[in-house]
């Protein structure tokens, strides 16, 4: 496994108007743009951004959750691609226990850039379907919101 940092936010022009991306870029050096939605994009722009909602949205509702729990998100792991559909996991400790809960990757970041986790991706994942750069037709999320 790699570990890999938020790029960015990005959109990507089509036909029908704009895709939601968001981008990691892995310690070796390739990123892996993930396709998500539009509510999901937001909520990791904005948190990269260090915006704070007046009343807490969904992944911050989480977060404090999981707090309030005693328990410690330690990881987000993307282990899977099939069917170009990625697969994650939110790894928790509370206590002794290890729990991990399948997820989104789109959440699983959201919730990682707000706790300021680690996020790991397989490398199988990067060699299947990550790049050596930001695709040129990509434009930040930033220049549109």
């Amino acid at each position: 496994m790699l570990v890999a940092e938020v790029f960015g936010v990005f959109a990507e022009r089509s036909m029908l108007g704009f895709s939601p991306v968001v981008v990691l870029r892995a310690e070796n050096g390739r990123v892996l743009p993930i396709y998500i939605g539009i509510a999901e994009a937001l909520a990791i722009y904005t948190a990269l951004r260090g915006e704070i909602p007046p009343r807490p949205m969904t992944h911050d509702l989480l977060a404090d959750v999981i707090r309030k729990l005693n328990a410690k998100v330690e990881r987000i792991v993307i282990d899977d691609l099939i069917e170009n559909t990625f697969y994650a996991r939110i790894v928790l400790k509370q206590d002794d226990r290890v729990v991990e809960v399948d997820a989104r990757p789109s959440d699983s970041i959201a919730i990682a850039v707000r706790m300021k986790v680690p996020i790991y991706v397989e490398e199988f994942i990067l060699n299947e379907a990550g790049k050596d750069d930001v695709p040129e037709t990509f434009v930040d999320l930033g220049s549109l919101v």
